[in-house]
């Protein structure tokens, strides 16, 4: 496909924190925590850029959403029958060890949401469209595990509603480096913005700068 017919990177859209909300996506043992069922060691090893994400939005009263799957019967229909281990060992049911977030990163705090979905997709029978809109958010940042699963799901189903993806590179892991690569590749050409942390903080910055000099500005 042709790349001068499609826009990109901030000529597309830029990340305004005033209208802009944190998505971290399942961050749970079952995927981070050594030994989990669906262990994704890169989860681990981004976990400095994903920690400074998390810390930036809430210095800057930007909204962090966290959300965690739960597989429980019957709610997850096909996925139980995809999965057997999740079936039969109760892998993701909500009140298991592995439905919990991993504990040794940034937990949720007073006033974040947290958004408990049955499906890859966080809007699927969710509440999040409209803690968003309620929000006035237009942009989302997703964040979080696994890139090719429910983070790019998560992605798809907002720019469906209109929201604005900025999906973040070295902040999204998957359990296959070739599956993230294309999810990067897939959400950058049709779907949204791919950025690394530091263009992603940078970029909020700039836009803070001008508010934060007025503030600081003599009467």
């Amino acid at each position: 496909m042709p790349a001068e017919r499609i826009v990109f990177g901030r000529d597309f859209f830029e990340i305004a924190p005033e209208s802009t909300a944190v998505i971290a996506v399942d961050m749970q043992n079952a995927f981070v925590a050594e030994g989990g069922t669906y262990e994704t060691p890169g989860a681990r090893d981004m976990m400095g850029q994903f920690s400074g994400i998390i810390e930036f939005a809430r210095e800057h009263d930007i909204p962090v959403i966290w959300t965690q799957s739960d597989h429980s019967a019957p709610h997850s229909g096909l996925i139980c029958k995809k999965f057997p281990i999740i079936r039969d060992d109760h892998v993701l049911w909500r009140d298991e060890p592995s439905f919990e977030l991993y504990p040794d990163m940034p937990q949720p705090i007073e006033g974040e949401h947290r958004v408990v979905k049955h499906k890859y997709d966080a809007f699927f029978e969710t509440d999040l469209d409209a803690i968003l809109r309620n929000l006035d958010v237009d942009t989302v940042v997703i964040i979080g595990t696994a890139t090719n699963v429910c983070c790019e799901s998560t992605a798809r189903s907002a720019f469906f509603r209109d929201y604005q993806v900025a999906f973040i590179s070295d902040s999204t892991a998957s359990f296959d480096d070739s599956m993230h690569e294309a999810t990067l590749k897939t959400i950058d050409m049709f779907f949204g913005r791919v950025l690394g942390t530091d263009e992603l903080l940078a970029e909020m910055e700039e836009h803070l700068a001008p508010a934060e000099a007025a503030v600081g500005a003599p009467a």
